[in-house]
């Protein structure tokens, strides 16, 4: 009878074991479910860096500029910002632009286009950039913008401009240069002409490159246009007043 009783109990103890393992088992697994079914919280969104306010770019001698005039596109132009840092356009003519930016300009073309037309609405865009460009102006075949190229010199640049007018006074070139001490660098181009090559200076980027007339060659063509003409009126008085005296 002790022995049955003794039993019963261990198969009563073994099942009860049994029933709260089960139990045990369900409510972990049921936790692990959930908690992988759960979505952590997603990191806010990294804040992507602003550019910095007030940063413009400032037009400069080189410049492509395109600028679109609606409702009037035949005033639109994209247009080249010369060495001296003017545009030149339809109505309103010569405008000085170094030293804008593309939204000033916008607003003063806007202006000068309102006394012509009505509501214009001007839109600036600087195409290129002048960067590595160098300019060469006055007595020269070809004046303009040319490409620069590391270690260019002064001779390579005329070369590439057509060279010298008959009228250059190459002794007295001046390379307009940013940062230089006067702002400015003087050449005596003739000497590397006569093959002093240690004479060439290097260029840089930005350069602007002015050869200037000789100054008989300033007087020759004051003669030619102001004396020549009546000194051959005179002449040809005079042969027509001997050939109605013979």
């Amino acid at each position: 009878m002790t022995t049955k009783f003794h039993r019963a109990a261990s198969l009563a103890l073994a099942a009860s074991f049994a029933a709260n393992s089960a139990f045990s088992a369900s409510v972990a697994w049921g936790q692990n479910a959930a908690g992988a079914g759960a979505k952590e919280p997603s990191p806010p969104p990294a804040a992507s860096p602003s550019a910095p306010e007030g940063a413009k770019i400032r037009i400069s001698p080189g410049d492509v500029v395109s600028i679109t005039v609606f409702p009037v596109e035949e005033y639109s132009r994209e247009v080249t910002v010369q060495p001296d840092g003017k545009i030149e356009l339809a109505l309103i003519g010569a405008i000085l632009v170094k030293g804008l930016s593309s939204r000033e300009l916008q607003d003063l073309l806007q202006q000068r286009y309102a006394k012509y037309v009505a509501n214009p609405q001007v839109t600036v865009n600087v195409r290129r950039f002048a960067g590595r460009r160098v300019a060469i102006i006055g007595q020269i075949r070809s004046a303009g913008y040319y490409e620069y190229r590391d270690g260019m010199r002064l001779l390579e640049l005329v070369s590439q401009a057509g060279g010298l007018s008959e009228f250059a006074q190459a002794s007295k070139i001046t390379v307009l240069r940013e940062g230089a001490p006067s702002g400015a660098v003087s050449v005596n181009f003739k000497a590397v002409l006569a093959g002093r090559l240690d004479r060439d200076l290097a260029l840089q980027p930005g350069d602007t490159v002015y050869i200037p007339k000789q100054r008989l060659a300033v007087s020759a063509s004051w003669l030619t246009t102001n004396v020549l003409p009546w000194a051959t009126l005179a002449s040809l008085v005079a042969t027509l007043v001997l050939v109605s005296k013979q």
